[in-house]
């Protein structure tokens, strides 16, 4: 997997643990979309920045997106596409409680379409808005 990161400096005091338990988890889960699509060139965007008084970090890859009749659900507790021996479907629903409900902050995925060298790709694109 290529990571390619664009990475600026925001410093967020005392929540560093929340917000990586929740980085790790949509990582994971990116990890696993890409190894499980047959793609040659697998990409991973990392992208950190502060916009107006939040921390913005985005985390997208390539591998095809979210079904649609799913991605409605994906923060539902105990929902997971995954067999149950890989997942138990508690990562999501748990990183948007720590995002929303402990640090005020919005955790959302959307589908989204980029170019990148000239190569158009498809993709889930995680957002997490964090209020600085």
């Amino acid at each position: 997997i290529n990571v390619i990161e664009n990475i600026h400096d925001v410093e967020l005091v005392n929540l560093d643990t929340e917000v990586m338990q929740v980085i790790i988890n949509v990582l994971n889960n990116a990890k696993d979309a890409l190894e499980m699509n047959e793609i040659d060139n697998k990409l991973l965007f990392i992208e950190i920045y502060k916009k107006d008084t939040f921390a913005i970090i985005s985390i997208k890859d390539n591998a095809g997106g979210i079904p649609e009749n799913i991605i409605n659900n994906i923060f539902d507790p105990y929902f997971t596409t995954k067999h149950k021996a890989q997942g138990t479907g508690i990562g999501l629903y748990m990183s948007q409680e720590i995002i929303s409900k402990h640090m005020n902050g919005v955790l959302k995925v959307e589908n989204i379409e980029y170019e990148y060298k000239n190569i158009f790709y498809k993709g889930a694109e995680f957002t997490i808005q964090l209020p600085i």
